[in-house]
């Protein structure tokens, strides 16, 4: 009788500790989550009110908040340290400058090949678009045999810049 009671007891602490981890591990996600809405709500009320600027003035406060095209370098330093930081090797790539004539921002388009497991590519993803600046225009996944860890991906993001400093 001991013996069971002292197993039940046991179980009771394993399945205690489980559900505890899984809360603590959710009240840090909803922790994060909380203070990213609390970023944006101050970011939003540093905004002056609508109401007191013109169209025109919200429009260029729109494209002020693009970076200017001397910190293109910047960027695709942070591209590069993102791949270094996920073990990935970018050996080539390919970077397009284009412009309409009424836009007033620039876009660079750069196009790498990548090869590294999923987990290495998506995090890397991941890290580079966290640049708000920065799109994911394209992105194509290539994986010779299905058992294979490594995949070969064609990622095309698009680095906005302002055309008018």
């Amino acid at each position: 009788m001991g013996l069971a009671g002292l197993g039940l007891l046991l179980v009771a602490l394993i399945a205690w500790l489980v559900l505890v981890q899984a809360d603590q591990h959710e009240f840090a996600k909803l922790t994060r989550t909380l203070e990213a809405l609390h970023t944006q709500e101050i970011q939003k009320n540093a905004l002056p009110a609508n109401s007191a600027l013109s169209k025109e003035e919200q429009v260029d406060i729109f494209y002020r908040a693009f970076p200017t095209e001397d910190l293109v370098s910047e960027s695709l330093g942070a591209l590069y340290r993102a791949a270094e930081k996920n073990d990935l090797v970018l050996e080539t790539g390919e970077y397009t400058r284009t412009r309409t004539g009424s836009d007033r921002l620039i876009r660079y388009r750069v196009m790498l090949p990548v090869k590294g497991t999923f987990k290495q590519v998506l995090a890397f993803m991941d890290k580079v678009l966290k640049d708000p600046n920065m799109a994911l225009e394209n992105a194509t996944f290539k994986r010779d045999k299905v058992d294979d860890l490594t995949v070969d991906a064609k990622l095309s993001f698009i680095l906005f810049v302002n055309a008018k400093p």
